[in-house]
């Protein structure tokens, strides 16, 4: 009988500590920002203001964050060990601006995230532009959504809305950069 309450209890204290090494390694996650792909798009001139919002196209593109983790943490880490991710910074630019044709011309641009393990549409900014030149935009989002469930995928696809100011009169190239904050 005492045996048997010896192998419990070593038993109970082993599962213990194994569960407990799991929330240690996160805890000891370090954190780190991440750059998710680069999305390039060329918006054709655009000679109608319309009263609403338009859709720049969906781009999707492969992104291994488990990898990614692995080879920043020396395989220290991976992506099961990442509490929280969530949009550190984003920027818009335009490659090709001038005075006639930069991000004055948009009255807002708005971009919208999902993944192939999670296929439901998250915004990741909406931002209303200023009316003054500029060819780059960086805004630094203070509660953005979660995305760790859309990250344990490997494939990410961005949707970018704009909603015109002005006509513009030729294409725009732009740029749209993500870092992401892993925690």
């Amino acid at each position: 009988m005492r045996k048997s309450i010896i192998i419990f209890f070593t038993t109970f204290i082993l599962l213990s500590g194994l569960l407990s090494c799991k929330k240690l390694v996160k805890a000891l996650f370090p954190g780190m920002d991440v750059n998710s792909p680069e999305v390039q798009i060329t918006v054709p001139p655009i000679v109608i203001v319309s009263a609403t919002e338009q859709s720049f196209g969906s781009y999707t593109y492969h992104f291994n964050l488990d990898s990614t983790i692995r080879a920043n943490t020396n395989n220290g880490f991976n992506v099961n060990d990442v509490g929280s991710i969530k949009v550190k910074q984003i920027s818009i630019n335009i490659t090709n601006a001038d005075q006639l044709n930069n991000l004055a011309n948009f009255e807002s641009a708005r971009v919208t995230l999902q993944s192939n393990t999670n296929t439901t549409p998250v915004e990741i900014i909406s931002q209303t532009l200023p009316d003054t030149y500029a060819s780059t935009f960086t805004a630094t989002p203070a509660n953005g959504p979660e995305l760790l469930s859309y990250s344990k995928g490997s494939d990410i696809t961005y949707t970018i809305y704009g909603k015109m100011r002005r006509v513009t009169n030729k294409s725009l190239n732009v740029v749209v950069s993500v870092i992401l904050r892993l925690n």
